[in-house]
Order: C-alpha cells, then structure tokens, then sequence
C-alpha cells in the first residue's frame, strides 16, 4: 500500500500542485526573472556549492559515523525539485525564480552529484540517469506549470476565478498528502529521530535556510527573494539521495538521513507557509 502511494499518489499530489502553482503564473513573471540573472545564478551556486561546504561543516562539528556523513552529503548535491516549488509558491515566494532554479539544477545535478560524491565517497561507482532526470523534471514540474499558465490565459470570466481560488485551498490539501504518505512510508525511522542523524538533517535544513537568505541579503533583495532562495537552498531532494543510497551505491544504510530529513524538513517549511498564510488573511 505504502509503496502504492509513494509511486503513484505522490506525484500525482505534486503534480497537481505544480498545475496550481502554474495557474498564478505568466509568460511576464519568467521574463522578469531572466532581467536578473545574478539571482538565478547565484541560488545555483548556494544550492550546489555553498550548501555542500555547510553539509561538510555539520559532519566534521558532529563527527558524525560513516553512514549518516555520506547520507548527509547526498542530500547536499541533491537540490530540490517540485516540492520546494510549491513550498515556496505557498509561502509567498517567487514561484517563477524558484521553478527556473529547479530546472537548471536537475539538468546539473545529473554529472554534479557523481563528480563530488567521490570528495566524501573516493571508491563511488555512480551512472546518474540523465534521461530519468529529465523525464521526471518534465511530467511532475514543466508539464503541469505549463497547463496551468495556459488554463489562466485561455480561461475567461468568474469561473477561472471559483476554480483559482478551489486550486490554491486544494493545493494545501495535496502537499499535506504528500507529507502523511511520506511519513506512512517512513515509519521505520521514527525510532531514530531523536538521534544524531536527525540533529544533522535539521541542521542542514536550517543552515541552509539560513545561507540562503543571506545570499538574499547580499543581492539587496526583498523578502520575497529571501524566502525563495531559504527555500530552494534549505529544502533538498530527498528522493534522490535516497534514490542514490539505495539504488546506486546499493547501501540501503546511507538512506538513514534522507529519510529523517524527508520527514523533519517539513517543520520550517510548514512554519513558513503558516506565517504568510495567517499574514494572508490578515489582510483580506
């Protein structure tokens, strides 16, 4: 069953989330992105360089054992995908800043993660599969934003507004599922989360929040800026490093810390989405 939902429900939850978060986009929100290019290029350089160097403070701070080190480095080449796009378009984040980060950053991390594995793992024999990458880029995250925006330009009249406004709410509810099923599937852990590997994971993620709204900070950027760029440098791809542990390396041990991560990331992310959501109906 567990299995059942994490390939089938999950990514049907997250796509369904892209689609909402492509109903509150246009063509005009990405050429505005592209008139900056330093803060696309400088979140890839936070997400692939910086958070790696702070995953490497954390090992060495905690001297943490073999197999929570390497799972902890595996989450810091693995920047996230789609969830840290809705995570950020939920929390009043620049959803197109975040989604051209995401894209960028799946099609490196095929040949990035394998060439710094070895600085932490020298014996690595690691084939990351470019095709799959891709794929998987394109059905759970391009596809959906680009039905979204085309269903916000096409649509007409009060019912894109009714369904706008049912698609945003709806968008809450899905990425909660995709929280209760990650946490089905990971029951196994919850003995270990008061654990070392636990401390690591969460330090990761708030470190990384953290550096990346610093990075904000020094582009002069504003709290949208800042909330994205915490975002997409905190919140990582846990799939894909427990992909890698699992798959690649063929060391179901190393999953440990992906696995905790998967579960406790979403603490800080679901406080930010409570703070702007709260804010938001302030408002109204």
């Amino acid at each position: 069953m567990s299995q059942t939902m994490l390939t089938v429900a999950l990514p049907i939850a997250l796509a369904w989330m892209m689609y909402c978060v492509g109903l509150t986009l246009s063509i005009a929100d990405f050429k505005r992105v592209g008139q900056y290019p330093g803060r696309v290029l400088m979140g890839l350089v936070t997400q692939l360089l910086g958070l790696p160097l702070l995953a490497y403070v954390i090992i060495t701070l905690f001297a943490l054992p073999e197999p929570v080190a390497i799972g902890l480095w595996l989450l810091a080449l693995a920047p996230g995908g789609a969830s840290s796009n809705a995570i950020t378009h939920m929390s009043g984040g620049d959803s197109a800043l975040s989604i051209s980060m995401t894209a960028v950053s799946s099609l490196i991390i095929p040949f990035s993660l394998p060439l710094m594995l070895v600085l932490l793992v020298p014996d690595a024999q690691l084939i990351f599969p470019v095709k799959t990458a891709i794929l998987q880029l394109t059905a759970v995250t391009l596809v959906p934003v680009l039905l979204g925006m085309a269903t916000r330009h096409w649509a007409k009249g009060r019912w894109f507004e009714g369904f706008s406004h049912f698609a945003g709410r709806s968008a809450l509810g899905a990425l909660f599922l995709t929280v209760m099923v990650t946490v089905a599937a990971n029951t196994g852990v919850f003995h270990q989360l008061f654990s070392v590997a636990s401390v690591a994971a969460i330090s990761l993620c708030v470190t990384g929040m953290l550096l990346g709204a610093f990075v904000a900070k020094m582009l002069r950027g504003d709290k949208v800026l800042a909330k994205t760029l915490a975002i997409e440098v905190g919140v990582q791809n846990a799939g894909t490093a427990i992909f890698v542990a699992v798959v690649q390396l063929q060391r179901p041990e190393l999953a440990l810390t992906p696995l905790l991560y998967g579960l406790l990331m979403n603490l800080p992310a679901f406080g930010l989405i409570y703070v702007f959501q709260r804010r938001k109906l302030a408002s109204v």
